[in-house]
């Protein structure tokens, strides 16, 4: 379930953001795993992925610009995957909050 929101100490969004369209693209792609995916909007977009089966299986993935592409990094700097390979992205996401086997 893809979703969009704000947090209370964030600004309104003026406009989406390239990240913020790469990141609902990678919600999208995770709609095939047993997870909650949500876009959290603010001064750096992230998305919010949890594990409904789990109360500790929540992790932050944030998109950053690279030279070519975007890149999906998981909150503790690990690179994920790119804008251009979503699919492999959405497993690796999937299976950090424990979705899917390796």
């Amino acid at each position: 379930m893809a979703q969009s929101r704000q947090t209370e100490d964030e600004q309104p969004a003026q406009e989406a953001s390239e990240e913020h369209g790469h990141l609902g693209k990678l919600a999208g792609e995770l709609s095939r795993y047993s997870v909650r995916a949500d876009v959290v909007d603010g001064r750096s977009p992230y998305l919010r992925v949890s594990n409904p089966a789990s109360t500790c299986a929540v992790e932050d993935v944030i998109c950053e610009r690279r030279e070519f592409d975007y890149a999906f990094l998981a909150s503790f700097g690990v690179h994920l995957g790119s804008s251009g390979s979503l699919g492999v992205t959405a497993h690796k996401v999937a299976w950090l909050v424990g979705a899917t086997e390796a």
